[in-house]
């Protein structure tokens, strides 16, 4: 009578990964952190964020005006329009400090 033996006991039925096999896991596995660390900053981190005290005033305000907040260019929306003036006319002409300067001359 013959007695088989578990082959497997010392780990030998177990196939060698090649390096090539082992970088496609490394990248899949990668790949799936990936998007789930995104899904989670989407419908977790951000929606908690928002109600943070900091940020509600700004999400109001981008809420009354209707702004579209993932617009990238804000050409055709008035306080936007504004702020570029104000912010060019403060590049263009820096404020200064009158404290140092000879008032009246």
């Amino acid at each position: 009578m013959t007695i088989y033996r578990n082959r497997c006991a010392d780990l030998q039925c177990i196939p060698d990964m090649s390096g090539k096999t082992e970088k496609k896991i490394k990248g899949w596995v990668g790949l799936l952190i990936s998007v789930i660390t995104i899904i989670i900053f989407l419908f977790v981190i951000g929606p908690w964020g928002e109600k943070l005290p900091g940020f509600q005033p700004l999400a109001d305000f981008i809420d009354e005006r209707g702004i579209e907040a993932n617009m990238y260019f804000y050409t055709e929306v008035e306080e936007f329009s504004e702020a570029e003036i104000n912010m060019n006319n403060t590049m263009q002409f820096p404020p200064r400090d009158l404290s140092q300067q000879e008032l009246g001359k």
